[in-house]
């Protein structure tokens, strides 16, 4: 059957519905799947959403860099037909080599283009929806019948949700066992951390800085690297619902014991050099203490996929520097 033809088709109309229709966003419940057999079809839910797979995919387009990480990881890039820029980027994507290998890397953007897509003859997409232009394109991958694992941000934001994520992407694959065997990895090591860190209660404040186009924030409560430091003992402070500017007055008023700087592209600690060298900071117990540091991005964020745990033990090492981790 020519599959190419067959979707381009289907797609046309459903571009031409969709102008007509809403889209649905997906809902923000952990994923597990539902199958874990070696049987195709197979049907795997995620959130409210059920897809079903009719054989094991051969060419899988992932339009988001943690997605398309985490399939690299489970199956290589032989199988996969498109990445997103980011899964090729230094500082951004987690397996750089096999995704250089990959035929198509897709350029960066919350508007993915349909056609191009199915142009590329996916017979399963995986994506992260953030933006409407992105839940706009999985509506119409789903009219053209092409099935689509639709996750969302929050899906990625904690060890636990990474490895609900790396099974579900796992029974999409057909590749159970290496995902069995990279969530049981996670889990000693995450396990590790805990154990060792557990006899040494601490009560330290961490504030979390982040840079963006040139702009100084203070993450959210909900970020990756929040999660990760509430796990390792530690109060986050300062933070908001979503991520606010940062000045020395929020950084005054937070008061610190510590601050984490995240090191975005491997830009360390040079975009907020002059925040806090700021005079107004001095008494400020991170900065007078000399506990400022920077934890990298491609560890402790909603990309760093399965190297989160790395995250949790660069984390819990700077709140607990006695602890054999």
């Amino acid at each position: 059957m020519n599959h190419r033809i067959t979707r381009a088709g289907v797609a046309l109309l459903a571009l031409a519905a969709l102008a007509l229709s809403a889209c649905s966003a997906p809902t923000e419940a952990a994923p597990e799947p539902s199958s874990a057999t070696d049987a195709w079809p197979r049907t795997v839910t995620l959130d409210d959403r059920t897809v079903t797979i009719d054989e094991t995919p051969q060419r899988v387009v992932a339009l988001s860099t943690e997605t398309g990480d985490i399939a690299l990881e489970l199956i290589g890039h032989e199988r996969v037909a498109a990445v997103s820029h980011g899964s090729i980027t230094d500082g951004a994507g987690n397996q750089i080599a096999e995704a250089e290998l990959v035929e198509t890397a897709l350029p960066a953007g919350t508007n993915p283009d349909p056609e191009q897509i199915l142009a590329l003859d996916p017979d399963l997409v995986l994506m992260t929806s953030r933006h409407e232009g992105e839940q706009d394109a999985a509506n119409v991958l789903s009219k053209a019948g092409v099935p689509a694992l639709i996750f969302d941000s929050s899906d990625f934001e904690s060890i636990d949700a990474v490895m609900a994520a790396v099974k579900t992407i796992g029974s999409a694959l057909g590749a159970e066992s290496t995902a069995s065997d990279i969530v049981s990895s996670l889990t000693k090591r995450q396990e590790h951390v805990l154990d060792a860190i557990a006899d040494d209660p601490i009560d330290s404040t961490v504030l979390l800085l982040m840079s963006r186009g040139g702009r100084q924030f203070v993450q959210s409560a909900s970020s990756t690297m929040s999660t990760l430091v509430e796990q390792a003992g530690g109060t986050v402070i300062g933070a908001s619902d979503g991520a606010v500017p940062a000045g020395p007055e929020s950084i005054v008023a937070a008061n610190p014991d510590v601050i984490i700087v995240e090191d975005f592209q491997g830009a360390g600690l040079s975009p907020f050099s002059e925040l806090l060298e700021s005079g107004a900071l001095a008494d400020v117990p991170a900065i007078a203490d000399d506990a400022t540091v920077t934890v990298s991005a491609s560890i402790a964020s909603g990309t760093s996929g399965t190297r989160t745990v790395e995250g949790l033990e660069a984390i819990a090492s700077i709140l607990h520097p006695d602890a054999e981790l």
